[in-house]
């Protein structure tokens, strides 16, 4: 009778299928309704131009799907619960509240922190919306502070309506819902950019065009078995309990798997949320030193000198950045102390050490060496791929939807998501049976 009435109230694949593809699709339609006072006409030159490093460009590109979405109600996406998202968590490891909220308040906890990051998220879009509409002043011809509240306004909506489309997906549909917004808005411009790949590898040298793409086979392959690798460590319990292992909630086997990718695809996420807050600000600070006295001689540095720097500068930062949120979010997910605990609990210990302190050195150990590899290869491969754009002649080409970033955020979504359809298909099969 309970698993009738749990099968009427989980909505069921074709359900949660159905739900997903119409939001996805109302939020493509979203992104053709252009804000007010914007010609796209007028702004058709920013949006082909190479130069993935202006705030408006890389905002829109990495977050809402470029092209004619760049200057839709749906500009920031689902950037704002990102940023509110990486402040809640960073405020949950020194606030003890917060921390209680997490780990020992369950169910009501979890509501209350995503209730916390609601609230963050509308006060990030108060801001990134000023900001982004700010920014649109010099190609609006009537621009006043009227002009600046009304698209800040609808971009505060637009976003407030990505968020709750999202929290619709995770909930009720397919996957987690910021990260299928991600990948759909990736996956939107692979039309155009799969042509301009074609096109640009057809006027270069064979050998060179095999190269690249052999590196993006290669990369792809790499990123797929790093997101599916695991370590599986051998766990001895109770004899009582493995009688009826199926009691066992957080292992239901006699090995503890360990994925090198816990973290999944969010640090690359958080990355590039931040990255385009750092560049902005960068670029401002300057733009501002160059007009100061004490650093008139940055005016008579070479060009190409700056951007040589700048591009050293940023990607080290970039993989500072990526090395830090992954340690972050794989500490997050995994806490040793917690898992010792939970061991404790459930009579279950490690083969060949002792409960406790030995325990926990041993996970601790184990779940930072995995979480460098991960993060190691992330690192490398970006500096390899970027690197490439300097190296042979595809800095002629805009990479955006090629990009090692997309292109991990893709293969880790569509390798999380089609591992949750299978789960989802296996437990309808069982309830039907």
């Amino acid at each position: 009778m309970n698993l009738q009435l749990q099968n009427k109230n989980t909505p069921s694949f074709r359900q949660r299928f159905f739900l997903t593809l119409s939001l996805l699709t109302l939020v493509r339609v979203g992104s053709f309704i252009i804000l007010p006072y914007i010609d796209i006409k007028t702004f058709s030159p920013v949006l082909e131009a190479n130069n993935s490093t202006t705030t408006i460009t890389t905002i829109l590109n990495n977050f809402s799907g470029g092209g004619k979405a760049s200057f839709s109600i749906f500009s920031l996406g689902i950037l704002p619960n990102i940023n509110a998202s990486i402040i809640i968590q960073l405020l949950t490891t020194i606030n003890p509240t917060l921390l209680k909220l997490q780990k020992e308040e369950g169910e009501y906890g979890r509501r209350k922190l995503t209730d916390y990051t609601r609230y963050l998220t509308f006060l990030c879009a108060i801001v990134e919306s000023i900001v982004t509409a700010y920014s649109f002043r010099s190609l609006i011809f009537n621009w006043n502070f009227f002009v600046l509240l009304q698209i800040s306004l609808i971009l505060i909506s637009g976003s407030m309506i990505i968020l709750w489309f999202s929290e619709l997906i995770t909930k009720d549909g397919i996957g987690n819902g910021s990260s299928i917004l991600i990948c759909f808005n990736i996956v939107s411009n692979f039309p155009d950019q799969l042509r301009a790949m074609a096109v640009f590898l057809s006027t270069q040298n064979i050998i060179v065009a095999f190269f690249i793409s052999g590196i993006f086979l290669l990369t792809t392959v790499g990123c797929i078995y790093i997101n599916e690798a695991t370590v599986k460590i051998p766990l001895v319990s109770a004899s009582q309990l493995l009688r009826n292992v199926n009691k066992i909630s957080l292992w239901g086997s006699s090995n503890l798997p360990l994925r090198v990718n816990q973290a999944g695809v969010m640090p690359l996420v958080f990355t590039s949320s931040v990255m385009v807050i750092l560049s902005s600000v960068t670029k401002l600070v300057y733009s501002q030193l160059i007009n100061l006295e004490l650093f008139s001689f940055l005016s008579y540095v070479s060009i190409d000198l700056t951007v040589i720097v700048g591009k050293i500068f940023y990607w080290a930062a970039y993989g500072v950045l990526v090395f830090f949120f992954t340690s972050f979010y794989s500490t997050i997910l995994l806490d040793p102390k917690d898992m010792t605990e939970q061991f404790r609990k459930n009579s279950v210990s490690i083969k060949g050490l002792t409960p406790g302190i030995q325990t926990r050195n041993y996970l601790s150990i184990t779940i930072k060496r995995l979480t460098i590899l991960n993060a190691v290869f992330l690192i490398v491969v970006l500096v390899l791929l970027n690197g490439l754009e300097y190296l042979l002649p595809a800095n002629s080409l805009n990479l955006r939807g090629f990009g090692l970033t997309s292109q991990l955020i893709l293969v880790n979504v569509l390798v999380d998501t089609f591992r949750k359809i299978r789960n989802l298909l296996n437990a309808e099969d069982n309830l039907n049976m």
